[in-house]
C-alpha cells in the first residue's frame, strides 16, 4: 500500500497565499460566526485563527446565540460590510436551527464554505475556482500526484453538500464516470470492487474496509475522527497487504483543506474587487 500526502502541497499553497497577500495594501478578512454553546468548534476555530494570522488574513470571531433571527441579521450586516471579505458559519448550529435557511443569506461573493445554492451552482456548472475546501483538497491531491480521472470509474461514497455532491460534480467536469453511493445504495460492495478511484466521505470511522477494493485502486479518504483513546481515524480502514494507493489520515486531504479554505478567502477578496 502507498500513501498520498498533502503536507508538501499545503505548504506550496500557503506560501503562494502569503506572498500574494504581502503585496496587498488592504488585507483579506474572514469573519466567523460561532455557536457559543458548541464547545466542539472552539479548537477548530483557534487553529484557523492561528493559520489565518500567519498568512496575513484578518480573522474576526463573533459568538452567536441560539436565534435564527440573530444569525440572519448578522449575516445581512456582514454582507453589506466592505471590510468583510468572507463569512463562515461554524456547525453544528443551535438545536432546531434551519441551517439551509441561515446559510442561504450569505452573499455568494462572501460564501467561503460554498454552502448556499447559488455558490454550489457555480461548482456544478464548472466554475470551481472557489469550491468547498475539502472537495478542492480532494481534486488537488489527485492533480498533485498526476492521477488522471478522465474515463475512470469513480465512486463517491457520501452525498453531503459540503463534500460528496460537489466533488462528484468536479470529477464529472474532469470527464470521470462518477457513481454516488449513500446509505440506501444496494450492493455497495460490488460498486466498490469495480471502481478505479474511490472517494469516501461519509463521516463514519473505518466505514470502508480497503481490503474490499480492487488491486491498483486509488482511495481518497475525506474523513477524520478523534477518538477518546487518542487515536485519529479516517473513513477508510487501511489494508497494508493490498496493492492500493490511499490518502493518509491524518496528513492527506485534511492537510490541504485549511490552506484551500484560506485560498477561498483570497479568491473572494479578488472577486469582490473585480465585480
Amino acid at each position: 500500500m502507498e500513501y498520498l500526502l498533502g503536507k508538501e502541497q499545503s505548504l506550496i499553497i500557503k506560501n503562494r497565499i502569503k506572498e500574494e497577500i504581502s503585496s496587498l495594501e488592504v488585507k483579506p478578512s474572514l469573519y466567523v460566526l460561532i455557536n457559543k454553546d458548541d464547545t466542539s468548534s472552539l479548537g477548530y476555530v483557534a487553529s484557523l485563527e492561528k493559520n489565518a494570522l500567519s498568512l496575513g488574513i484578518s480573522f474576526v470571531k463573533i459568538f452567536m446565540g441560539a436565534s435564527e433571527k440573530e444569525y440572519i441579521e448578522k449575516i445581512k450586516e456582514l454582507n453589506d460590510d466592505s471590510s468583510c471579505n468572507a463569512i463562515m458559519v461554524t456547525r453544528p448550529l443551535f438545536k432546531g436551527a434551519n441551517e439551509k435557511k441561515i446559510l442561504s443569506y450569505i452573499d455568494p461573493l462572501k460564501d467561503v464554505d460554498v454552502m448556499n445554492s447559488s455558490s454550489l451552482g457555480e461548482v456544478f456548472i464548472g466554475n470551481d475556482l472557489i469550491a468547498p475546501a475539502t472537495s478542492r483538497a480532494i481534486m488537488e491531491i489527485l492533480s498533485y500526484y498526476n492521477i488522471d480521472v478522465e474515463g475512470k470509474n469513480v465512486l463517491v461514497i457520501g452525498r453531503s453538500i459540503s463534500v460528496g455532491k460537489p466533488v462528484a460534480m468536479m470529477l464529472l467536469n474532469k470527464n470521470a464516470t462518477v457513481t454516488i453511493a449513500h446509505s440506501k445504495t444496494k450492493d455497495l460492495d460490488e460498486e466498490i470492487k469495480r471502481s478505479d478511484i474511490i472517494v469516501c466521505a461519509v463521516g463514519k470511522p473505518y466505514f470502508l474496509d480497503s481490503s474490499k477494493v480492487k488491486e491498483k485502486a486509488i482511495v481518497i479518504d475525506a474523513g477524520i475522527h478523534y477518538l477518546d483513546d487518542g487515536r485519529i481515524l479516517g473513513d477508510v480502514k487501511p489494508c497494508l497487504d493490498k496493492d492500493i494507493t490511499l490518502s493518509k489520515v491524518p496528513g492527506g486531504v485534511g492537510a490541504l483543506t485549511s490552506s484551500l479554505l484560506f485560498d477561498n478567502v483570497l479568491q473572494l477578496y479578488f472577486k469582490q474587487r473585480n465585480k
